[in-house]
């Protein structure tokens, strides 16, 4: 069994099914010969087995113990947390292997030093929880405006921070870079940043721009997938950081959408550890 299971994003996703549904996981990296490699999902006995595949790259499985009893929408709930905490996280490693794996076969006397030990994600001690976010800006994706303003709620909710504004309430006293900045112990929540003013969007393109660590947090929702976001005309600081912390909430079960658990581990500083 591979260290993953040490990982935070394991445990988590762990504690959410089994508090939910009842049930257990357990993670493999070698793929079975004659397994279904195109399913979404698929049943194996009284277990349920989630691919987990990115970008044509075979992550290996999750298995679900005795997922296949699920009803339908329970298993289709199980397998979009697999898919949304777990996937990245194995995706990411493998990236980071195979950086290591190209340095270590371009050495000098082409020296190959494959590394073979399994799949393992970063586990870190000295456990000193803050309730810090990891980015000033988060970008909110979902097509209800209700749902963006619920998960934004409890994200400021989590932070505690002062104030919690929505930007059109408080647009006209802000002029400049500054006004914003004074603004440090406050959460901004823009609905929807397609119906931000040219005027606004420029203020907060300029702001952005300067990469602050001291001002508010700003919740910025929209309807926008990945590749609507880099097809605008913004600037490309702003459609970086949208695109850098980006939650796309329908992808998540509604009764998880306000999920400490999750919101925690994607936004939050945690065990001490910034990026």
């Amino acid at each position: 069994m591979n260290d993953i299971l040490n990982d935070s994003a394991w445990k988590k996703t762990l504690e959410l099914v089994k508090d939910k549904y009842g049930k257990s996981l357990s993670y493999r990296s070698m793929k079975i010969l004659g397994e279904n490699q195109d399913s979404t999902f698929y049943s194996q006995g009284d277990d349920l087995i989630v691919p987990l595949r990115l970008k044509n790259h075979n992550l290996g499985d999750v298995i679900v113990a005795r997922g296949s009893l699920l009803d339908s929408q329970q298993k289709s709930e199980v397998v979009d947390l697999i898919k949304f905490l777990v996937e990245p996280k194995v995706y990411n490693l493998h990236l980071k292997q195979s950086e290591e794996n190209s340095k270590l076969i371009d050495e000098p006397n082409n020296t190959v030093r494959m590394d073979r030990r399994p799949l393992t994600l970063q586990v870190f001690t000295n456990k000193i929880t803050t309730r810090k976010t990891l980015s000033q800006i988060i970008h909110l994706k979902s097509i209800k405006p209700l749902t963006r303003q619920k998960v934004a709620a409890k994200i400021h909710e989590m932070t505690e921070r002062n104030l919690f504004v929505h930007l059109d309430d408080i647009s006209a006293s802000l002029t400049s870079v500054q006004d914003i900045k004074t603004l440090a112990d406050t959460t901004i929540f823009i609905e929807s940043i397609e119906d931000l003013s040219p005027t606004m969007l420029q203020l907060l393109q300029k702001y952005l721009e300067n990469s602050f660590e001291d001002g508010p947090l700003f919740l910025i929702g929209s309807g926008l997938a990945l590749i609507d976001i880099q097809n605008q005309t913004w600037s490309t600081s702003l459609k970086n950081d949208l695109m850098g912390f980006y939650f796309d909430i329908d992808r998540v079960p509604p009764s998880q959408q306000t999920s400490e658990d999750i919101l925690e581990l994607l936004f939050f500083q945690l065990d001490g550890f910034t990026v």
